[in-house]
Order: structure tokens, then sequence, then C-alpha cells
């Protein structure tokens, strides 16, 4: 999924959604209420699953049509 369909998808700004995956370093830069709209966009079942995803290639991980193909 691209940044820019993220952004349409959870209603923040590409450049945030840029700024976050950039600087994701750094602790505390998303909120929760945040790691929750962007957990559910991508139909996660929790937004704890985020930093789970960031530890596999991304080239591992289902594309949005396959998660939600069940």
């Amino acid at each position: 999924m691209s940044q820019v369909n993220l952004a349409e998808l959870t209603g923040y700004s590409k450049q945030q959604i840029n700024n976050w995956i950039n600087r994701q370093h750094i602790v505390g830069v998303m909120g929760l209420e945040a790691l929750r709209t962007i957990a559910e966009a991508l139909h996660l079942d929790s937004p704890y699953e985020l930093y789970e995803m960031n530890k596999v290639p991304s080239k591992a991980l289902p594309s949005p049509e396959e998660a939600t193909s069940d």
C-alpha cells in the first residue's frame, strides 16, 4: 500500500504518514489514536501488529487485498 493510499484511508496527510515512517526510531512519535486508525485501515486486529510488521521484510507481507480475501 502506498503512503498516498494510506493517507486517503486514514485522513492523515501523506506528509504525516511519511514522517511517521521515516522517523520511526523516535519513541512516542505516533499517538495511540493514530495507531488505531492506521491499524483499522490495514485491517489489523491490534495496533501492536504494526510493530510486528516492521520486523518482517515488506515483500513477505500480504497486500491489503490478500489480507481481506477471507
